[in-house]
């Protein structure tokens, strides 16, 4: 039984690690630097016009949180801090994402990307992080000591 959870937690590892090395690396890294000099140096970002094609109201507010989305939420879900809230977050990111692609299939667009993110989000936000996580080590705390065994 104990293997079992073992496997389970390192599989959760691997997913979380993987999929927020993924996250960052391919989208969240660029648009989190192209948010701060938005919000820092006012540089003109095509992605709120985007935002704002999609209906959202104050579209540069929207796309910086969208950048906050894809970087900082996929930190802390690497990390397992707060990992469903996160997860959570980065799943409606990846639905308004898959939405948009989905509605521009016609003209060449793809939604196949945002709805792999979309799942895999979906997944650790009701799998949780695993005991390999900052998350897990605080549900340890709070347990009576013959259960952190």
């Amino acid at each position: 039984m104990k293997t079992r959870f073992a496997t389970m937690d390192s599989g959760l590892l691997v997913l979380r690690l993987g999929y927020a090395a993924c996250l960052i690396g391919f989208h969240g890294w660029t648009r989190f630097f192209r948010a701060l000099d938005l919000v820092v140096h006012g540089t003109p970002w095509p992605f709120v016009n985007l935002v704002a094609r999609l209906g959202f109201p104050y579209p540069a507010t929207f796309a910086v949180l969208s950048a906050l989305a894809e970087s900082v939420a996929a930190l802390m879900v690497a990390a397992g801090f707060y990992t469903r809230v996160a997860a959570a977050v980065i799943a409606f990111n990846m639905g308004v994402a898959f939405y948009n692609e989905a509605t521009q299939w016609s003209t060449g667009g793809t939604p196949e990307l945002p709805a792999l993110y979309l799942i895999v989000a979906v997944a650790i936000a009701i799998l949780g992080a695993g005991a390999f996580a900052i998350d897990g080590r605080r549900s340890l705390q709070g347990r009576a000591p013959a259960l952190r065994q």
